[in-house]
């Protein structure tokens, strides 16, 4: 008697089973994402190359998703996804804090501008407040994530032009986010969101992703050079 020894995984895992450990698999990616972009800050003592106000505008949309999601029963990947960026940005405006910082070619106002980041972590607060005392807003404050993450891309690419390089970011992150923006979308195709603009964030988050490969491709010579920011570019 012949043994069977394939095992069909449908036989256990139905699509949307797959669909939400997909959307997981999203979550964790964005979770991940900025770890990368947060080591290399690190290393190098500085934030150069990399938008603080492209975050700024980010933690603004991130904390409207958190909150609106868990508000309106979004599916909990949608949640994670916001809870992460929180926790993401929360930490770049630490590292803002301390480190040089440049949206340009031109030195950034030091003492006054650095203390004002972590003013941005109480911003939460915000989103928490106008959703508790009055929910019928969230339709129109469900749109802050969205248009904040398209807005957020425009300093970060700015950025790249003015200093002619994708140094100051981590392509390792992009990765990510590439990842998580596919992996959501797969989600999202098999589990409708409840709100149909959960299906623009994660297509922004694609084309964000390719639109930084392309930069690196032009300016850096990416993949076959890693970007690396030169001595002139930091002074």
């Amino acid at each position: 008697m012949e043994r069977e020894d394939n095992i069909d995984i449908w036989a256990f895992v139905t699509s949307k089973q797959f669909a939400s450990i997909v959307g997981l698999i999203a979550s964790i990616c964005f979770t991940l994402q900025y770890i990368p972009q947060t080591c290399l800050n690190f290393r190098r003592k500085s934030v150069h190359g990399f938008s603080t106000t492209g975050i700024i505008i980010k933690h603004v949309g991130a904390s409207f998703l958190f909150v609106n999601s868990l508000l309106t029963g979004e599916n909990i990947s949608v949640s994670l996804y916001g809870f992460c960026g929180v926790i993401q940005h929360s930490i770049f405006m630490v590292q803002f804090s301390m480190y040089p910082s440049q949206e340009a070619v031109a030195p950034e106002p030091q003492s006054a501008k650095k203390d004002s980041f972590l003013i941005w972590l109480l911003f939460p607060l915000v989103p928490i407040t106008i959703g508790v005392v009055n929910p019928s807003t969230m339709y129109i404050t469900n749109l802050i994530k969205p248009l904040t993450q398209v807005l957020s891309h425009v300093p970060q690419v700015r950025v790249c032009y003015q200093l002619k390089t994708t140094a100051g970011v981590s392509l390792v992150s992009q990765h990510l986010n590439l990842a998580g923006g596919i992996c959501g979308l797969y989600m999202c195709w098999i589990i409708p969101p409840v709100s149909w603009l959960t299906y623009v964030i994660y297509i922004n988050s694609v084309l964000q992703a390719v639109t930084l490969y392309a930069l690196a491709m032009y300016y850096d010579n990416w993949p076959s050079t890693v970007p690396v920011i030169r001595r002139e570019d930091k002074e």
